[in-house]
């Protein structure tokens, strides 16, 4: 196919099927890490529970601590994205190209909230699971 007869609807669909296939590996990945994350700590969970914390309170934790491993990486990801920006920009000015840098502040918020909601719910269904047993029987066992 030549290129210039790729149209500019061919060129957005194939960027979509791309970006796509990253989101989808991206979200995979994320609930597996938050899924092997929670289910190493099944221990740490249940001392929990035998100092007098209830299944919502551990619960609770465990997205709450989901939330944080969100939220640092969102701000890493900024710093990375900012600094690429940074010298993009930069080589530009050094070609005498002036241009602006415009962030898509709802997309932004859109990929964070989705990583948020796939992290906590990967946590949590894996601390609901480690839950379910007695936790004198999941402390005592040696790693």
């Amino acid at each position: 196919m030549h290129p210039e007869t790729i149209s500019p609807r061919t060129t957005r669909t194939g960027i979509f099927l791309v970006l796509g296939t990253a989101l989808l590996h991206t979200g995979i990945s994320l609930a597996n890490t938050m899924v092997m994350a929670t289910s190493d700590r099944v221990r740490e969970l249940a001392v929990l529970r035998l100092v007098g914390a209830t299944k919502w309170q551990v619960l609770r934790l465990v997205g709450a601590e989901a939330l944080l491993v969100v939220t640092v990486g969102g701000v890493l990801g900024a710093l990375v994205a900012a600094l690429n920006l940074a010298g993009m920009w930069s080589a530009l000015r050094l070609l005498s190209v002036r241009a602006s840098v415009e962030v898509p502040w709802a997309s932004l918020a859109a990929a964070l909230g989705a990583c948020a909601v796939l992290a906590v719910t990967s946590a949590l269904a894996a601390a609901a699971v480690s839950l379910r047993r007695r936790a004198v029987e999941v402390a005592g066992v040696r790693e």
